[in-house]
């Protein structure tokens, strides 16, 4: 079905007036619905993604974006840069689910390499430069180091966010760090959109049962702390999911499957990737 439609809207793009994000809403929405009347699908060996390695951005559903920053201490050397594998795992756990073009990451697979290069990420922007935020629906932020932003910056996350980008915040805990990203990307995020824009996500919110329904859990508890999900919205949209339970490092331990790391938390690759196709699904339908 969503394959049929995603044809469907690359015909309709060209009477010049379906955008790549209506296409995208259109897909993320018409999936969300059939998987929830056929019930939550199970993840599975097979994969049904249409791959590719290179080409224009515009050939792919969807282009997971990092976010490259310089963090500060506390916490250490922060990198951005970890795990481009789980990105990767996410991506094809994704295709599993939902018949759509989404693009490779040669070479990453679950925790190798540890730090990926430029080249091995769907996409690179910087909050420093508000060209590279431009037709970038999704946002991915991750690091165990402190998230200092700029008046600039502010003003390009802000510009970026309200313009219909998605951002995922998700604390990178390596211990025996803190959850230094998550307590200063929440005071970054009340800073750039307003004392108190910050608030809980409740378990009932469709972010948590589109696809999946992780009600009964909430936000999956991979890693450090677990403070429940967070987010601003914008109107009604849900613009900016905060988390501090390392889903990241959930995708990437795809070695433990359906059983938990005993070294991670209660949760495990089961339910950060069922949560994280929930946050990439929300984010395409909106």
């Amino acid at each position: 079905m969503c394959w049929r439609i995603r044809k469907k809207a690359r015909v309709d793009m060209n009477d010049g007036k379906t955008t790549r994000r209506r296409c995208l809403k259109a897909l993320g929405a018409a999936a969300a619905a059939a998987a929830l009347s056929a019930g939550a699908p199970q993840l599975s060996a097979q994969t049904n993604a249409v791959y590719g390695a290179s080409g224009t951005d515009d050939q792919y559903d969807l282009i997971f974006t990092r976010i490259k920053h310089d963090f500060g201490a506390p916490g250490g050397a922060a990198r951005w840069n970890t795990y481009p594998g789980a990105d990767q795992d996410l991506l094809e756990e994704l295709s599993k689910v939902v018949r759509c073009k989404v693009k490779e990451l040669p070479g990453c697979n679950g925790i190798s390499p540890d730090y990926g290069e430029d080249d091995q990420f769907n996409a690179v922007a910087t909050l420093s430069d508000p060209e590279s935020l431009k037709r970038r629906p999704f946002l991915f932020l991750t690091g165990e180091g402190t998230l200092q932003l700029t008046p600039a910056q502010r003003t390009n996350l802000k510009t970026a966010v309200q313009s219909g980008s998605f951002l995922l915040i998700d604390d990178c805990v390596l211990a025996p760090s803190g959850d230094f990203l998550y307590q200063s990307a929440y005071n970054e995020l009340e800073a750039t959109f307003g004392k108190g824009s910050v608030v809980r996500i409740p378990t009932s919110h469709e972010i948590f049962n589109n696809v999946y329904d992780l009600s009964s859990i909430g936000l999956p508890h991979c890693q450090g702390q677990n403070h429940g999900a967070y987010g601003v919205f914008q109107g009604e949209r849900l613009a900016v999911f905060l988390s501090a339970t390392d889903l990241h490092c959930g995708w990437a331990d795809r070695r433990h499957s359906w059983f938990p790391n005993p070294s991670l938390g209660e949760h495990g690759y089961k339910e950060a990737i069922q949560m994280g196709i929930n946050i990439l699904m929300y984010a395409m339908a909106r």
